[in-house]
């Protein structure tokens, strides 16, 4: 299922569910706008900063197309970057995550993961094993009791909590 159909369908959805009368392209122009969007302004010196003493590896839900677009943008080095049409499944599916384990011949142990959604990051990964699991919270997601991550506001408190 294609990404940009997921945007598309997503805002759709999120109309119809406010009751907002959108104009019969707005989920294609919404699915295309999200291309142009940039990283947070507090994540890309930071995450520079933390790429210097940590591999760092994105999976995104996102197509190909769409990551070579916008990791530049981070302003990082990445180790690796993985989608979910590479993997064919999107996350929350355990599937997904095993691909990224897979292709880097790594286990849950290895990883410190960074994530704004406990839905489909953290939650998925403390039932596979994933022990450091870190949430920068937005304030988009609620308080998730039980999955045993940390919480920071910012990119910067993480690297002070990681002595960097």
């Amino acid at each position: 299922y294609p990404y940009e159909q997921v945007l598309q369908d997503s805002f759709e959805r999120v109309c119809r569910k406010w009751g907002v009368k959108a104009a019969p392209d707005a989920g294609k122009r919404f699915a295309d706008g999200v291309r142009s969007w940039g990283p947070h302004p507090d994540v890309v010196e930071p995450l520079k900063k933390m790429g210097e003493h940590y591999k760092l590896v994105i999976f995104s839900n996102a197509e190909d197309a769409f990551l070579e677009e916008s990791v530049p943008r981070l302003g990082a080095d990445f180790h690796a970057v993985y989608t979910a049409e590479q993997a064919g499944y999107y996350k929350p599916r355990y599937a997904a995550f095993e691909y990224m384990l897979d292709q880097l011949d790594a286990s849950p142990e290895d990883f410190v993961h960074v994530s704004s959604h406990t839905r489909y990051d953290l939650m998925p990964m403390h039932d596979m094993g994933f022990r450091n699991l870190i949430l920068l919270d937005r304030g988009n997601d609620p308080v998730t009791h039980g999955y045993d991550y940390v919480t920071v506001k910012s990119l910067d408190d993480l690297n002070t909590m990681l002595g960097i």
